[in-house]
């Protein structure tokens, strides 16, 4: 008791020591049993829908959320995914440092819209969603044209797609077997100017529904769009077909050769 008062009352390096906490005989034990476990958390179950997807329990990416026409989520290789842009600092331009540092990157950026119209790029992305739908449908129209023109051009004239050309140069230009007044090099140049033409009209459209079904009295005289029910499933088969006629005409392209 006299050695803990002493040690009470010293002092080291001209700093008082604080009194040491009184003991008064008792002793007091802590147990511990250890904390609670938490609950096994639940794997959460995938989010379930209703919209038609390419393959039964696929899960569609956040990008293909239903909104397009055709969309069925398919997009394995990402190829329709926002592009996310870096961005960076400014770079340090002082003549008095002696070495002038380049910026770091600060952030992500990504577009807000993926349509920008102007009469040069009416989209914001080249390989965004937006154009690769327009692509799809412009590629699947050509695709229908070229598989019924090959059938019936070979069922009435018995000339095959592939020797179409060959005729052409050596008995001159025809059409269904008959002949027309015009030199191959003419057929050329009418088929630039005309497609040319229809192609600059195309590209002055700004508003990207109408870009992809243009509607009117030339290309829906009977008014089958006009409601809009009618029109999304009119859109909808469209699209079947323009896929369907892209694999047959693949097919048939491989078959003849």
């Amino acid at each position: 008791m006299a050695s803990s008062v002493a040690a009470a009352a010293s002092t080291f390096l001209g700093t008082r020591l604080a009194d040491p906490a009184p003991q008064n005989g008792r002793i007091v034990a802590r147990f511990g049993f250890g904390k609670k476990k938490a609950p096994p958390k639940k794997a959460k179950a995938p989010p379930t829908t209703d919209r038609p997807l390419w393959f039964p329990g696929a899960q569609a990416p956040e990008y293909l959320d239903g909104t397009l026409v055709g969309d069925y989520g398919f997009d394995p290789f990402g190829l329709g995914k926002p592009a996310e842009y870096l961005q960076y600092d400014v770079d340090s331009l002082d003549q008095n440092l002696a070495q002038n540092l380049a910026g770091e990157i600060i952030g992500t950026r990504f577009e807000d819209a993926d349509v920008k119209s102007t009469p040069f790029q009416p989209y914001a992305e080249v390989f965004g969603l937006q154009r690769f739908r327009e692509c799809e449908l412009i590629h699947g129209r050509w695709a229908m044209l070229a598989t019924l023109g090959a059938l019936t051009v070979e069922w009435l004239t018995g000339v095959t797609w592939q020797d179409a050309g060959k005729v052409e140069l050596v008995d001159g230009s025809s059409y269904l077997g008959q002949p027309l007044p015009f030199t191959l090099t003419t057929l050329i140049w009418i088929e630039v100017l005309v497609i040319g033409y229809i192609e600059f009209q195309r590209n002055a459209e700004l508003d990207p529904e109408r870009r992809l079904y243009p509607g009117g009295s030339y290309f829906d005289p009977l008014g089958l769009a006009a409601d809009p029910v009618k029109k999304g499933n009119f859109c909808q088969l469209s699209c079947k077909m323009d896929e369907r006629a892209s694999v047959y005409e693949r097919a048939l392209v491989l078959y003849d050769e």
